[in-house]
């Protein structure tokens, strides 16, 4: 196990979960509150079909290490399919799926401690119970972080209802992993998939750059965030909403400092699917806040992430190691093994 990877993006669901929701609504109406809203119609379909042949990997902790041996990940960071945010839910479900999860996550944890560590989800539309659960999952449930997604309804992740979360997740030193779910623009990326394609590094972007000019890490300057899925176009546009700075007045409303100031706020998952982004990535961000990704066990992961950045030209091998695992082991608080 000496020196294996880490990978910080894969995911679980358990099947209790469906069993909680079955006391609201039909299975009808979860698959359309919950999916077909998600991507629309047709690709909510096709991936009934493609969800049922992973589900093993994203229920089984046997199969999943199994899979983890194989391409070489020693531990995995878990979290919560974006699917089950359930942040559309009234808030008392809400609370209740969250600690249901987050329960789950830990006692995966408790039985494989040495493959696993977990990032806990919470029901951020209800803040003032987001965060009674928030101080439950870390410590008492001794999960690593949390995952939330790219925002929560109609509030985006600046919103000063969500401060009180972001102060204590400062006082905790607890790292934040951001995905995209329930993406902008759905009405013109139904086909073709493009509600993945594009939606969701489109909606990271979004999140990002809300928490830049809302003036959170003004106010919260030790917070960490991953981002997913290589950050979406941050690392890509970061300038343009630079130049914005310097030159749009309604840029300076929240914020004193530009953009670029708070950039090292910001760490990077590796599943760019393109080894010359990932170079760029790296060049860019910095070997220490670039993070092995999978997204196992979706379709749109990358299959084999250690192969990916084992295979980079012209990368110093200090920097594959504080990507494969030495970054995970710092932002994270782990036990180096």
């Amino acid at each position: 196990m000496k020196h294996r990877a880490i990978d910080i993006h894969t995911h679980v669901e358990f099947a209790g979960t469906l069993d909680i929701l079955k006391r609201r609504y039909t299975e009808e109406e979860i698959f359309n509150r919950f999916v077909v809203s998600v991507t629309g119609r047709r690709s909510a379909e096709l991936n009934r079909e493609i969800v049922a042949g992973v589900r093993d990997a994203l229920r089984d902790p046997e199969k999943k290490i199994r899979d983890m041996d194989e391409k070489g990940i020693g531990l995995s960071l878990l979290s919560s399919t974006p699917f089950a945010f359930f942040y559309e839910v009234e808030d008392d479900l809400a609370v209740e799926l969250a600690r249901f999860q987050n329960d789950q996550l830990s006692e995966m944890v408790k039985k494989y401690p040495e493959r696993f560590a977990a990032m806990a989800t919470l029901p951020l539309q209800v803040p003032d119970q987001a965060l009674k659960e928030l101080e439950r999952a870390v410590k008492k449930l001794g999960l690593r972080g949390v995952e939330i997604g790219s925002h929560v309804g109609k509030k985006e992740l600046g919103n000063e209802a969500f401060w009180p979360i972001y102060e204590a997740l400062e006082e905790m030193n607890a790292p934040i992993f951001i995905h995209p779910h329930h993406v902008a623009g759905l009405d013109r990326l139904i086909d073709f998939y493009l509600s993945n394609l594009i939606g969701n590094p489109l909606d990271t972007t979004i999140a990002a750059a809300n928490l830049i000019f809302s003036g959170v890490f003004e106010k919260f300057p030790r917070l960490k965030f991953i981002l997913a899925h290589a950050g979406g176009q941050v690392p890509y546009i970061i300038g343009r909403w630079e130049h914005g700075y310097q030159v749009r007045p309604e840029c300076k409303d929240k914020v004193h400092r530009s953009p670029m100031a708070f950039f090292k706020n910001f760490y990077f998952d590796t599943i760019t699917h393109n080894p010359d982004a990932l170079r760029y990535l790296i060049s860019f961000a910095g070997s220490d806040h670039v993070l092995l990704g999978s997204d196992y066990p979706y379709d749109m992961g990358d299959q084999d992430p250690v192969r990916t950045v084992s295979r980079l030209p012209r990368i110093k091998k200090e920097d594959r190691m504080r990507i494969l695992r030495e970054n995970a082991i710092k932002l994270f608080g782990l036990k180096a093994s």
